[in-house]
Parts: C-alpha cells; structure tokens; sequence
C-alpha cells in the first residue's frame, strides 16, 4: 500500500520544508542554550532570567505542537510531532498535539511567573 493513499483527497502534499524545521530546531536549541547558559541560580526555581528562559523554552515546545497539528504539511519536524502523537501517544491521535500544547502552555506558564517572581 502506497503511502499516498491512505491521504484524503483534500489534504495538501507533503513539503519538505527544510528551512522551517531547521529555523524551528534553531530556535529550541537557542533557547535550551540561554536557559543553561543562565541557569546559575543554586535553587531549582528562584527568580531570575534562567528560570523564565525556562518557562519561555516549556511554552515554545508547547507551540510546536500545536504548529505541527496545522501545518504537518509544512516541515519535516512537525511531522516528526504529529507522528509521535499519533503513534507514541496514549491515547493515540493528532488531538494529542492539543494535549501536549495544553500542557507545555500551563507548566511553563507557571514557570514564568515564578521566574518573574509573581508566584
């Protein structure tokens, strides 16, 4: 079976979108690296720019997700995404990328505040 033909008549072709997955793993690996370059406090979560870094770094993975639920089409990483929703996911299905948005969202969220000393 062909993998084309599992796909809906209305669905867009698959583009590789090297560009974008690159610019996506730039701006996570980026932000992983000011995190840790940051992350000097003796505390787990005390305020500081490492701590909301850390919140930041949470919600943009949360974003991805949901960017991958869209445009799985686009890039070769948001398929990468969609996949492990669909097929590493419990229970399996592309509205786990919901789920994990949701969830990346509120922890980093909170994150965030308590780096900015909100709570």
């Amino acid at each position: 079976m062909k993998m084309n033909e599992k796909r809906s008549k209305n669905t867009p072709p698959n583009e590789t979108g090297v560009f974008l997955s690159g610019l996506c793993l730039w701006i996570l690996i980026g932000l992983l690296g000011a995190v840790i370059f940051y992350r000097n406090q003796p505390e787990p979560m005390s305020t500081g720019r490492g701590t909301v870094l850390l919140g930041l770094y949470i919600m943009v993975w949360g974003f991805m997700y949901l960017a991958s639920y869209y445009f799985s089409h686009k890039a070769i990483f948001f398929r990468v995404l969609i996949w492990h929703c669909e097929h590493a996911s419990a229970p399996a299905g592309r509205r786990m990328a919901f789920f994990y948005f949701l969830l990346a969202f509120i922890i980093g969220f909170a994150i965030l505040l308590g780096g900015l000393g909100v709570i």
